[in-house]
């Protein structure tokens, strides 16, 4: 009769204390989720073959039990969070910059939209004061709030902050559907008035812009008035685009805003082979909420300076226009037929007075 074998009392016991021991000594080192996997995958086969083979040596320990399995994907879940995290309140801490590349001061949409109001009232006062002492006392008004540079910077603050593409970007992809540049020929030449900083258009190759500005905020911005920067003669000085990008808006004097658009064509080439462009932006409020204008009206006071409009958008806040100056024989035409003294190859002679187009209850009185 044979005796079966039996494992001694107190072996497992003894096996059990050393597992713990090693697991104890053993110094808990991470492993990729491709080791962890495996190493399930050959217990599970061992298990189901009915005979447990137990890890030894530097398979056996603790970073081979199931829970640190869950706590290594604890740890990649929550490193994951993180890394998010980090990235959200980057973007957030970003503060919004406008076209011209300055970073735009934080100001609360109320007081920004009071700000923005309180320019157009005192423009309005500027238009209808009579003598030059109060004249002056506007202007100062109009000085303290920040002048010109102020009031365009919180334009387009508020324009980028609304979700709005920036007037620079419209500008070139509306030019790009109706005039395609010859990357043979020298680069396309823009004059940007009111330019602040002078960054809207350095990230286009194709394009050679010059800045001026009246309060410059940038190295590259020469300190001029449209009206006063100089007027190239030779031809090839001349520029293939001016942008006006919320200036007209801000003369008090709306004989000096249509004395604005005409002076344009001082700046473009004379000859029909080198197309010419104007790029217009004004507030849509100039034209929606002005009892003396609307799109319609200012077609037609564009089409008398010799513009033809190409293409034409309006924003939550902003109206933008792309202008291209008539043909040559077009506008002598036009010159010749009219009797209005003055009337030449950058107007037509047509006179537009000032008459009420809209409700009396609107509050702008912008016009040109």
């Amino acid at each position: 009769m044979s005796r079966t074998k039996k494992s001694k009392p107190g072996v497992k016991s003894q096996q059990a204390a050393a597992s713990v021991a090693a697991a104890v000594n053993t110094p808990a080192i991470e492993t990729t989720a491709a080791e962890t996997i495996t190493s399930t995958d050959v217990q599970t086969e061992s298990a189901k073959k009915g005979k447990l083979i137990r890890p030894r040596g530097k398979r056996g320990g603790v970073k081979h039990k199931k829970g640190t399995v869950k706590q290594a994907g604890a740890v990649l879940n929550a490193a994951v969070k993180e890394a998010r995290k980090s990235k959200t309140n980057t973007l957030k801490s970003t503060e919004v910059q406008n076209e011209s590349g300055t970073a735009a001061n934080r100001v609360p949409p109320a007081e920004h939209a009071e700000k923005i109001a309180k320019f157009h009232t005192l423009l309005k006062q500027l238009e209808q004061a009579k003598t030059a002492e109060e004249k002056d006392e506007i202007q100062a008004g109009l000085d303290s709030l920040g002048g010109l540079a102020q009031y365009q910077a919180w334009s387009l603050t508020g324009s980028a902050k609304s979700g709005q593409t920036p007037t620079s970007k419209w500008c070139m992809e509306a030019l790009k559907d109706v005039y395609e540049h010859d990357r043979n020929l020298p680069k396309f030449k823009v004059l940007d008035v009111g330019a602040i900083t002078g960054t809207a258009y350095s990230k286009y190759r194709w394009v050679d812009a010059t800045y001026i500005d009246l309060h410059p905020q940038g190295d590259n911005v020469q300190k001029y008035s449209f009206f006063d920067f100089p007027v190239p003669i030779p031809p090839e000085d001349k520029f293939n685009m001016v942008a006006l990008s919320l200036v007209i808006n801000f003369v008090g004097d709306m004989r000096k805003r249509g004395e604005m658009l005409r002076h344009v064509h001082n700046y473009l080439p004379e000859h029909d082979n080198v197309p010419g462009f104007c790029f217009l932006v004004l507030p849509l409020s100039c034209l929606t909420n002005s009892r003396y204008m609307n799109q319609s009206h200012l077609r037609a006071i564009l089409g008398s300076l010799g513009f033809n409009v190409l293409r034409q958008s309006d924003s939550a806040k902003l109206s933008r226009w792309l202008l291209q100056r008539k043909p040559l024989q077009e506008r002598k035409q036009s010159a010749e037929k009219s009797d209005t003294p003055g009337a030449c190859l950058e107007w037509d002679g047509t006179i537009f007075k000032k008459r009420e187009l809209n409700p009396a209850s609107l509050s702008s009185t912008f016009f040109l």
